[in-house]
């Protein structure tokens, strides 16, 4: 009798510990797919980040290269501009025809102006680009 008392005690406390145990790892389970979900979630919010980053690393670069582009005309221009002034003789071009050189003066003074108000144009990065 004692026999089956002890047996039956161990039995009970066998089960009962299971039942704890069994408890346990449920709430343990439930705890690892919340953080899951969490992680799922964050690392989709990186990727998203991540990506977003490289779109505007993009739109910068193809700004550079453009930037970059325009500086080499314009230092094209400056060279033929020096060039041009470096074999004029004004003096003898003012003495022998002044109107000719007032309207040649006026004529790219209207250019230079025109590129001015061109380069200087302070919404010329607002537009958005048509590039999918």
């Amino acid at each position: 009798m004692k026999l089956s008392l002890i047996l039956g005690g161990l039995l009970v406390v066998t089960v009962a510990s299971s039942a704890w145990y069994i408890d346990y790892q449920a709430d343990q389970i439930s705890t690892l797919k919340g953080n899951q979900v969490v992680l799922e979630t964050k690392i989709k919010e990186q990727n998203e980040a991540i990506e977003n980053h490289l779109k505007q690393a993009k739109q910068q670069q193809q700004q550079m290269n453009t930037l970059a582009d325009e500086n080499r005309k314009a230092l094209a221009n400056v060279n033929k501009l020096r060039k041009t002034f470096a074999n004029l003789d004004l003096d003898e071009s003012a003495l022998a025809n002044p109107e000719d050189l007032q309207r040649r003066i006026n004529r790219g003074s209207e250019r230079v102006m025109l590129e001015l108000e061109k380069l200087s144009n302070p919404n010329q990065f607002d537009e958005e680009s048509t590039d999918s």
